[in-house]
């Protein structure tokens, strides 16, 4: 029996669709579920997993003293306060809560490389290079946004920076995967 082309997209469709929509499910709803497990006072917290394998604790803090660091290179006296939160020396803080994380971004970066047909090799330098690069746009976010609290600049286009950042960063996204997708099919 011969497969037509039809069929053989519609099923690599359906198989790409699968993988990515089914990976993305697994990495945000997961780190949701994890953070309900790793924060303190919940119904169900779990203090090895907080005090040993706490992967979104490790993001937070990696986006705080990152932006910490970069404060500094500019020139202010910034300093983490507690786990949650960045400050600039009798004036500006940002507190930093989950949301501001932003797993979201990163799950779908990563589902969009698992579902990919690159190599093994390729998925992890693209995944982990991408990775880098949105964790880095939310350090500069934070940065921004404690320069801004600090000189009281006005609110851009009327936006709050939650969304403005979730905008930003699926732009970065839409241009990972244009590069992802030119440096594939060049290899192809």
């Amino acid at each position: 029996m011969a497969i037509s082309f039809v069929d053989m997209f519609n099923r690599t469709f359906v198989r790409y669709c699968a993988v990515f929509i089914s990976t993305f499910l697994v990495l945000y709803y997961g780190t949701t579920a994890f953070i309900g497990i790793t924060a303190e006072g919940g119904k169900y917290y779990n203090a090895w997993l907080a005090h040993n394998l706490n992967y979104v604790a490790w993001l937070r803090g990696g986006i705080l003293y990152g932006a910490c660091g970069m404060m500094r290179l500019l020139g202010f006296d910034a300093s983490i306060i507690g786990q949650f939160s960045i400050h600039i020396q009798h004036s500006a803080t940002v507190q930093m809560v989950y949301s501001c994380l932003g797993y979201g971004v990163i799950s779908f970066w990563l589902a969009f490389i698992v579902a990919n047909t690159a190599s093994i090799k390729t998925k992890l330098v693209w995944g982990l290079c991408g990775l880098a690069v949105i964790v880095f746009s939310n350090m500069l976010r934070v940065c921004i946004l404690l320069v801004a609290i600090d000189k009281k600049w006005p609110t851009f286009f009327e936006i709050d920076h939650h969304t403005f950042y979730n905008i930003c960063s699926y732009i970065i996204v839409i241009a990972l995967i244009w590069a992802f997708n030119r440096r594939i099919n060049k290899q192809q």
